[in-house]
Order: C-alpha cells, then structure tokens, then sequence
C-alpha cells in the first residue's frame, strides 16, 4: 500500500515534515528534515575524526574526538564501507571514498534501537548512513556503511566546522538551527582534493544567519540586509514610530510562539492556545493605536508640518515595505500545501501587517491625490489638520484583522464538513444513532497507523509508530477493547519498522509485518495473541517491506513484500513454502492479497501494472489482466468475481513519481477506478471509472460494492454491474476504507473516517447522513493521518442491535503541539 511518510507540519518554509527513517535505513532519505528535529530527536551526537582509511577492504576508521550530546558509548567506530543494494547501484562506496581523507573532521548523529545503533555522519556536504550491531559480549559495536544520502543535503549543505558551531550553538539554546533548504539539489559535497569556494562558504553562513534575523521581525532584516535602505527609511517614517513597533513586535512575538509550538514547550493550558495569543496581541496593537493616535494631535499640535500632506518618500517607502511583507507572507503558500499557510500562525502575523500596510499605502495615495482640496477657501494650508494619519489607518486596520482572527480562526479543532449529498437528520433519520464515543490514548507513541484494527473477543490489535531521524519505533498493540487497558506491546527489543500492516488474529496467533514502501530488510513476525511474546523461532525475513495484511488459510500465511512479491509459509512454524516472484517478473505487490479457495489474488502498482491470479497451492499464475493505474489496495473476493481499486500517485498523493520507475513517464493526470474480473480468468466483468484513486480497502454487502476515495466522497456501486447508486461527499480526502455493518444478510450502516478526523455513518440504502462526529471538537485537539479503516462489531441488544466502531489516528495538541496515538471507540444502536 502507497502511503506518505509520517506527515509533516506546516507554517513557514522551515516547518516541513520530519522523516521515517526506518531500520535498516536501506533507502535513500526524500523527505525534507529540519535540522533543529534531529538536534532534538538523537540520543548521540559527536565529531569524530578520519584515523585510517583502506580503500582496499574496503573501510575506514572514525576516531572519536568531542561529545556534543549524549555520552556514546565507543570511542573508535571501524566501518565496513562494502555499502548495502542502494550504494552498489549507484556506487556509493567509490564516491564515499573520494571524499573521505586522513583527519578529516565529521559529525555523527546515532540512537541506540535495541542492540542496533543506527546513525547520519556528515563530512563536508556529504552524508551518508551507518549502521553499527552490537555483539553478544555487550561491548563490540561492528559498524556498516549503509550508503550515502544525497537528499539531505536539503537539511544541511555547508561545511563541517560550521554545522559544528551551529549544533553547539542550537543545544545550548544560543541560536536556531537553519531551517531545510527545499531548492538544494541533491548530491554529494566536494571531493577531499577540492576546496569548496567562497561563494559556498559564503551561502552556508548566510543561511545559518538567516532564522536569527527574521526572529527581530522584518524591519530587522531591512536594517540588518540594507543599512542605507534602512536609514532613508527612518526618516521618511518618522510618523510610523507607532506601527514600526507593533509589527515588529507582533510579529517577533508570532515567530516564538510558533517555536515553541513546534518544540512543544508550550504548557498544556488554553492561556497557552492560539486565541489567548491572538488577544494579547490585539492588546499591544490596541495600545500602538491609542499611542498613535496621541502623538499625532500632540505633535501635530506643536508643529503642523507633522500634519501635512505625505511625501512622495513617505509613498515610496511605504510601497516598498508593503511589498515586502507581502513576499515574506506569500513564501509560505511556496514552501507549504495551500494558501491557508499565510492566515496561520506564524505568517498569519505578516500577512496582516501586509494588508494593514497595503490600506494605509492606498490611503496615503489618497491624500496625495486630493492634496489641492486640502487648503483653506483663501488657498493656503491649513493649521493642523483634522484628518486621520495614515499610521492610524495602519493600525486601525491591523486591529479590526486582529479581531476579525481572534473570532473566526485558531481553534485548530474546529472545521466546516461540507456535505454534498442530502444530509439526514440524525434524531429524524432512519438507522443507527450515535451513543457514545471514547478516544484510548497510547503511551510512548504517536500514531496509530496501521490500516485496520483487529479484534477478537474483548482485545483489539494494531500497529504504531513513534518517529525519529536515523531511526522509527515501530510497535504492536493489544488493548482491552472496552477499557482500552494496554494489555501488551511487542515492538522486538526496540528493533521494529513502523507498522501499516493490521495484524491478523488467528487461532490464539498474531500475525504482523513492518516497514513503509522506502524501507528493506523488513519481516513479518508471529505472536502469542494473549501475551505477545514471539511465536516462531524467528520472523520471516524479507529483503523488501512487508506492509500488507497476512492472509491465513488451511495453515498457510500468505504475505506479500513488495519487490519480493508474495510468500506462502507454514503458519505454525513460519517456514517458507513458496514465493511467487516480483521484482524479477517486472511486478511490485504491496496490497495484502485476498484468498479463496485454491487461489491467491494479488495486485502489482510498479513498474508492470496488473491484477493477478495465483495458484495457493505451488505460487504458480494462473492469470494476468494488464490495467493502466496501480494496484495498492486489498482486492475483494465476491463469490466468483474479484474487485480491485485502481488509481494514480499513492494514498497521501493523487500523482507520485517513483525513482525505482525508470524510464516512465512522470504522472500528471490524476485517475482512479474499481474493476471486477471473473476470478476463473481475470477477464473484465466491468469497470467505474473516478477522478481520483482509490488506494483503500473495499466493502461490500449482499447488493452493493463500498469504496473511500482521494476525490473525497464514499461511492456505492452495483456489485453484479459497477454502475452507481449513490456517492457522499464528506469534503475532505480518505486516507482509509470505508466499512460495512449487516444484520440477518441485510445492510444496516455504512461507516468511513476521512483523514482529518470526520467520522460518518451513511444509509446504505441512499447514502443519506445518520450521525456524524468532528474529532477535532470531540477531543479539542486535530485529528492527523487518519489511516485506519473502520472495524465493526455487531452485538444484539434487548430492543434491538448495536455496534461498535474502532478507527485510529494521531492527535495533536493545539496548545502546545504534543503528538499522541489514539483509539478512537464508537457506539451507536438501533432500538424498536
């Protein structure tokens, strides 16, 4: 299943998303990665220094030289420099080599996983991976070079002195760490023979500066970038002493609010929330417009020059400064998804200040244009003028933006659904209504992520994820499912790949695998369902991710693994009985595959794009039907027919280039679609064709097919023809399936949670709304990455039937930006 890497934040072109970097790191890092989260995230940091170099072997050695953070427990780290698949594809370890030399100074970021170090070293505008093991004396760490890391040179590109001076400085608290560099192109620094140029250096230094400039707001960085700018301007502004303060102020104040945020050093109390900021600084600007408005009458009052038409300086200045904000402002729709960037915090700030200015420049305009008629009947100029001044306006209008924000904005938990069928009235409507809601909060981690929740008797089981930089704690969770009392958690001594994967319960068993698309060397593993502990001997080891739900049936788990394509093993023992090829067959498999009978049916989403029937006996095919859009998601057996969903781009994007797809043109158009094919021949029954993909499970029912797609909306098709019977939008995208309650074969509801918390029951029948719940207004925090699909539990009651609902997601903390995984628990019920 194609899925983004753990979402990113956004506000200014600095807050971007922090990697996966999931253990082994035996993919290159894409994602963009400031350099302050790793400061924070690595329990080790230190310099080191080349000692001895055999290009030979070949291998280096690193002798420690100074502690930056954390006590590291080795004082030399021998590294193997073969490199893992990645580095001999693009020969890495002759590139590393060039560009390592006898004392030469480099930065290592490590964090111990378990018995695993795994590690970021940087020397001179090059980065690259390592991975150290310890052994069983607990005192040798054998060390690996996994291969180099051309992308994070976004994070940081200048030399190794600098980012020396820069990560003491950011530790101690005395600067910021620059923030990611998003136009850096990727690649390696200089060889060791070369000297990087001025202009490098020269770049390096600036952008290390420029965080600490814009903290002193924009007229700092006018003074600190254009001193004669700068002084023309004070005196052309001399009648915007007021405004100069409050904007640079508030906005100074706006960019520490957020980094604090972003930290999560804010107190967990709503003193600390957006709207009491939002009125404090409605306070300052309150005070710069009394104060504004009384230094003009009393200046204007003793020299009515003070009051006279503006100059063209005065316009000029104005003009010049307006723009400017207004480029600060705009650079976050740049850097960030959408022009919602610009009206939250911190650029919110800059872009009022933006509009005041833009207001108070056309009305300064004004008197400019219309300074005849501002004489007296014998046409000479007046005393002093009763007009405002144009820094009032400024702040008059920088006041009303304010207000204006403290009334409709910042309650991140609040949002409008917008609907686009009919919406039933849930104390009117026929069907379930809603009963009751509980959120379970999981300890240590920070985000429930895998597709689905398993349940069996009074236990739920899941997948999380707590993310890091050089490394991702991947974990599996049974909890009581009425309690939500953490039962167990298995996460392999810490040695555990995040997990997409719903673990699938079966005969006392837990089966589970681990890993996102970029990670390797991942292995689907099998436990004890009521204490957790490891069932097998050892877990299946794959050389790709094993990211798809295990399928159990006549003591087989079928599994697929990506480039490894799918695996048929001994449930009990967990020994391999066949593979059926995929990378070698020109076929990547990453939805979970679905079984019936004596066959397999699987879905390949790279590099040949087809649906496939597999014999479940030897792993031989049966059949191949070619389609023109990826299969990610889990197809559907109904009777003899199989429904796949198809579509372009990934679950957290409509169109996606692959780097491992050569030679394929890019996707520009985004498509999706649902397709049935007979399930004897994978002939084509028929085929509904969307605007979007669909990347998700299906659900089904006696009558109708089920599917969640990127376009937004639940479609509800025709299961023996395709055609549609209805479709709800519910105004945001889905990340995760929709599902399907019956009762005696008959639909009673159908439920799907988009990825931003909205949680919907539909009329299976129309489509119609029966209840609807806002996450983020229920817990008061934002609901994130919304993965899971929908599981629900029947229960018959006295008057009628109930069900229960398990969804999961990550909460955010508005207040201070604290991350937690939870369980989301619905109830609702039908009574006579």
């Amino acid at each position: 299943m194609r899925h983004p890497a753990i979402r990113p934040l956004h506000a200014v072109p600095a807050l971007l998303a922090i990697l996966l970097a999931a253990v082994p790191a035996s993919a290159v890092i894409l994602k963009l990665t400031p350099l302050k989260d790793v400061l924070e995230g690595e329990q080790f940091i230190f310099s080191a220094t080349i000692d001895s170099i055999a290009p030979e072997k070949p291998g280096v050695v690193l002798k420690f030289e100074e502690k930056l953070k954390g006590d590291a427990p080795f004082e030399r780290l021998a590294v193997n420099l073969t490199g893992d698949d990645e580095a001999k594809k693009d020969d890495h370890t002759k590139k590393l080599l060039e560009r390592l030399d006898k004392d030469r100074k480099v930065i290592v970021f490590a964090s111990k996983k378990g018995k695993k170090f795994n590690a970021m070293a940087f020397v001179e505008g090059t980065w690259f991976s390592l991975q150290g093991t310890l052994d069983d004396d607990g005192k040798t760490v054998r060390w690996q070079f996994l291969h180099c890391e051309p992308y994070l040179r976004r994070t940081y590109a200048g030399t190794t002195a600098d980012l020396k001076k820069i990560i003491q400085d950011g530790l101690a608290k005395k600067a910021e760490p620059p923030g990611v560099n998003e136009k850096e192109k990727p690649g390696l620094g200089p060889p060791s023979m070369k000297k990087c140029s001025s202009l490098s250096t020269q770049h390096s230094s600036l952008f290390g500066v420029m965080p600490s400039l814009i903290l002193v707001g924009p007229l700092a960085i006018i003074a600190a970038l254009f001193p004669g700018v700068a002084a023309r301007m004070a005196v052309g502004m001399k009648r915007w002493r007021a405004f100069l303060v409050v904007a640079s102020t508030n906005s100074t104040l706006a960019l520490i609010y957020w980094l604090l945020a972003f930290k999560q050093w804010l107190p967990d109390t709503w003193l600390a929330g957006y709207k009491p900021f939002t009125a404090l600084l409605l306070v300052f600007n309150g005070i710069g417009l009394l104060w504004a408005g009384l230094r003009y009458r009393r200046m204007g009052s003793g020299n009515t020059a003070f009051t006279a038409i503006p100059a063209r300086n005065e316009l000029a200045i104005l003009s010049g400064l307006t723009l400017l904000v207004g480029l600060i402002a705009a650079s976050a729709r740049l850097f960030g998804d959408s022009w919602n960037e610009t009206i939250d915090l911190p650029m919110r700030e800059f872009t009022l200040i933006g509009f005041s200015l833009l207001v108070a420049t056309l009305y300064t305009a004004y008197r400019m244009a219309t300074a005849n008629s501002d004489q007296t009947f014998e046409g000479t100029e007046p005393a002093p003028r009763l007009s405002l001044s144009g820094e009032s306006v400024g702040l008059g209008t920088l006041f009303l933006c304010g207000v204006v924000a403290l009334c409709i904005g910042g309650n991140s938990a609040q949002h409008t659904i917008a609907i686009t069928s009919e919406v039933g009235d849930a104390d009117d409507a026929i069907g379930p209504k809603l009963a009751d809601v509980r959120v379970f909060e999981i300890p240590d981690v920070h985000q429930v992520m895998s597709n689905g929740i398993s349940v069996d008797g009074d236990r739920i089981y899941f997948g999380a994820v707590k993310p890091g930089f050089s490394s991702s704690f991947g974990s599996v969770f049974c909890l009581d499912r009425n309690s939500g009392k953490v039962h167990w958690k298995f996460d392999n001594d810490e040695d555990m790949n995040p997990v997409f994967c719903t673990p699938t319960v079966f005969e006392g068993k837990v089966y589970v695998g681990e890993g996102l698309h970029r990670d390797k060397k991942c292995r689907l593993f099998c436990l004890d369902a009521l204490s957790g502990k490891p069932a097998w001997a050892k877990p299946f080891e794959t050389s790709s991710h094993t990211e798809g739900n295990p399928r159990i049936a006549s003591g087989k788990v079928y599994f697929t693994a990506g480039d490894d394509g799918l695996f048929c093993a001994d449930a009990k023992t967990g020994e391999k009985t066949w593979q059926f090829p995929g990378r070698d067959q020109q076929l990547h498999i990453d939805g979970p595959p679905a079984v019936s009978g004596n066959r397999v049916f699987i879905g390949s989403g790279l590099y040949t794009l087809a649906l496939l029937g597999v014999d479940a006996t030897n792993g031989k095919e049966l059949w191949r039907t070619p389609v023109n859009l990826r299969s990610f998601g889990p197809p559907l057996v109904l009777g003899n027919r199989v429904v796949y969903g198809l579509g372009t781009g990934n679950m957290g994007a409509d169109v996606f280039k692959y780097d491992e797809e050569k030679g394929k043109d890019e996707e520009k158009t985004p498509a999706g679609a649902i397709v049935c094919v007979d399930a004897e021949t994978g002939k084509l029954a028929w085929q509904y064709d969307l605007t979007r993909s669909v990347h998700t499970s299906l659900a089904a029912d006696a009558f109708s097919i089920y599917a969640a797609s990127r376009d937004g909306a639940v479609h509800c098709l025709d299961r023996k023809t395709g055609k549609l019977r209805w479709k709800t939008g519910i105004g945001a995208t889905f990340t995760s399936g929709p599902a399907v309650a019956a009762s005696g074969g008959m639909p009673v509801a159908v439920y799907a949670i988009t990825t931003d918390g909205t949680m919907v029951c539909l009329n299976p029948q129309n489509g119609k709304v029966c209840w609807i719940r806002d996450l983020r207004e229920h817990t008061k925090r934002s609901v994130e990455e919304a993965y899971t699909t929908p599981t629900v539990v029947m229960e018959s009651t006295p008057t009628g039937s109930r069900r229960v609902i398990y969804t999961g997601a990550m909460l955010k903390n508005p207040n201070n930006g604290a991350k937690a995984a939870a369980v989301f628990r619905f109830e609702d019920d039908i009574g006579e």
